[in-house]
């Protein structure tokens, strides 16, 4: 495992996020924020990262990519792109919710509730639950979208939330006691966390061949009345 290159995207949140690896050696990450299109700038700055550690395309032995919930156009592009580079190298193409990369640097806190808030905007959050055991984090709620102030509903102490979202749901977050509210940090994927997790999931058969975490429909298929896949 620890020999093997591999590159992971990431477009669900605010960033795009790139990361080569090599097994759980980081090599680099990228935090892209261009004024262009993600679909634009992604192809160029794949080739920039391999060819600034003296590598190609083809030597990728996989590639990861999150799956949402988040932003919905933004997940569709790399997802697009992801399934495309491992189709044509004919290599296999790995899915990570984004909710448990994020979640994924707490796993260390034994007997403890971790709760990533992600603003969805129109008002709403997503979230999952998750709890810390023997190195392990356990999804207990499946990954949501729900108003900041249903927040409590699906809530266990003690716990620690942070996100994107978090402050939306702070009041509510507050009045729950034993809660650890992590309003700066921890608002992004971490290059190391998402190679890890990608790693624990490459020869996994359920993750490969991934489909996108929507969360909640999108505005065409409630405009249009139409289901996206």
């Amino acid at each position: 495992m620890e020999s093997r290159l591999f590159l992971a995207i990431d477009n669900s949140i605010d960033f795009l996020n790139l990361v080569l690896s090599m097994g759980v050696t980081l090599l680099e990450e990228r935090r892209v924020k261009s004024t262009l299109p993600p679909s634009q700038v992604l192809p160029g700055h794949v080739q920039q990262m391999l060819a600034g550690h003296g590598r190609q395309v083809k030597d990728l032995s996989f590639v990861a990519v999150t799956l949402g919930p988040g932003s919905f156009t933004g997940m569709r592009v790399a997802l697009a792109f992801a399934k495309g580079l491992a189709a044509g190298m004919e290599i296999p193409l790995v899915g990570v919710p984004t909710l448990d990369v994020l979640a994924s640097p707490f796993d260390f806190m034994e007997g403890h509730y971790i709760l990533p808030v992600i603003d969805a905007k129109k008002g709403e959050v997503f979230t999952a639950l998750y709890r810390a055991s023997a190195g392990r984090l356990e999804n207990i709620t499946g990954y949501k979208s729900m108003k900041p102030g249903d927040i409590g509903t699906i809530l266990k102490t003690p716990c620690i939330c942070f996100g994107t979202g978090v402050l939306l749901c702070e009041k509510d977050l507050s009045e729950a006691g034993d809660v650890k509210i992590i309003k700066n940090g921890f608002r992004a994927i971490s290059g190391e966390h998402f190679a890890r997790e990608a790693l624990r999931r490459v020869d996994d058969e359920a993750s490969l061949g991934p489909a996108l975490i929507y969360g909640r429909r999108s505005e065409a298929e409630i405009k249009f009345n139409v289901t996206v896949t």
